[in-house]
């Protein structure tokens, strides 16, 4: 160890220029006047010039008039408030590429107290920002991607259920109706009358099963009736399917664009099947709340709920929420997410300006 020392610098001044030189920060100090006292070889070499060369000079020598007047006004605020600061200060290199450093600054002092100067250490987070940037740039694309990917699918439910509805469902219909018109208009034998009937009945079972497929895929009472409607059903087939008591409660008064409607109303169900898959819940209400310049969809349940926020976010995860998550944001809203002992809480809220108000509010 003592041999080593014996290799180290030996007095302070040494050990000073060691640090300050051997760090990649640009370190520098600057008298009141903005003149550099003070450069350490890492930021001589990022200014392109010899140490010697830019003390004395101030920001104006070495940088275009308006990057030099934002390093002036910042080193002005710092001296002025005598505290240091760390900011992102954005300068143009010699080669003309834009770089962003994470500036800490602060005042010098003379000796009686007054301040003298400014120093700073910056770190090139260049990179850094850029990898921020991009990151921010891919989730945007991935947001717009997957409420584009909700809208299509929204888009193409609606057209299978209209098919549904519209050809399958009256073929059937009218099949059923033909079966029923030859068995009474045509005295059949026994046995035949059996097998039509039973080919009614067959028909039947059959026109009820694409009814509650065409309402499972895109409930036409959404869009033709209304949310609270919509919501109604969706209550009716989660407490026949599944034995929760749901309720639903609404103050709403004006009418929804589709985009608003169809996503609460997928919020809602996304969030009843996530009871059945992890609540063990009994009771679950759903509630709208119209206020003055935003709506909210609340879903509670007294399941077990989330002993931690962990697990919560997991069964929070699901690509349906974060799909949903996504349309919400897209709107301007937020999800809200509280869980304990007593069940689960969540809460869509959204901007919503009453434009078409069609009728009074109800509650259920």
């Amino acid at each position: 160890m003592s041999h080593l020392l014996d290799h180290e610098p030996r007095t302070t001044q040494d050990l000073l220029n060691a640090v300050v030189n051997g760090t990649p920060d640009l370190i520098y100090a600057k008298d009141l006047e903005g003149r550099y006292l003070l450069i350490n070889s890492q930021a001589a070499t990022w200014y392109g010039r010899p140490v010697q060369e830019i003390l004395g000079l101030d920001d104006s020598d070495l940088f275009p008039d308006e990057i030099a007047q934002v390093l002036r006004e910042n080193d002005h605020l710092v001296m002025a408030s005598s505290t240091s600061t760390t900011l992102q200060e954005q300068v143009v290199d010699r080669s003309g590429r834009s770089c962003v450093f994470l500036s800490t600054k602060g005042p010098l002092f003379d000796r009686h107290g007054s301040v003298s100067g400014i120093y700073s250490i910056s770190r090139d987070i260049t990179e850094q920002v850029q990898a921020q940037e991009l990151l921010l740039t891919n989730q945007e694309q991935l947001s717009s991607l997957a409420i584009e990917l909700s809208l299509a699918e929204e888009k193409e439910r609606r057209r299978i259920a209209a098919e549904l509805h519209d050809e399958i469902g009256q073929n059937l219909a009218l099949a059923k109706r033909k079966l029923s018109d030859c068995r009474q208009d045509f005295k059949l034998p026994a046995a035949a009358g059996r097998t039509v009937r039973e080919l009614e009945q067959l028909l039947e079972r059959t026109i009820q099963e694409v009814r509650s497929l065409t309402f499972q895929i895109s409930p036409p009472l959404l869009y033709e009736v209304g949310l609270e409607a919509a919501l109604d059903w969706l209550a009716e087939q989660f407490q026949a399917k599944h034995k929760l008591q749901v309720t639903v409660r609404s103050d709403l008064t004006c009418q929804l664009n589709e985009e608003l409607g169809g996503t609460l109303y997928h919020v809602a169900r996304e969030l009843l099947v996530n009871v059945v898959k992890h609540a063990e819940a009994g009771k679950v209400s759903i509630t709208n709340r119209q206020g003055a310049d935003y709506l909210e969809l609340t879903v509670a349940d007294d399941g077990k709920g989330f002993p931690t926020q962990a697990e919560g976010d997991r069964a929070m995860s699901g690509f349906g929420l974060f799909n949903i998550r996504q349309r919400v944001q897209h709107l301007g809203g937020q999800l809200e997410f509280s869980s304990g002992a007593g069940g689960t809480e969540v809460t869509v809220r959204v901007p919503f300006a009453c434009a078409d108000p069609i009728y009074t509010g109800s509650s259920r």
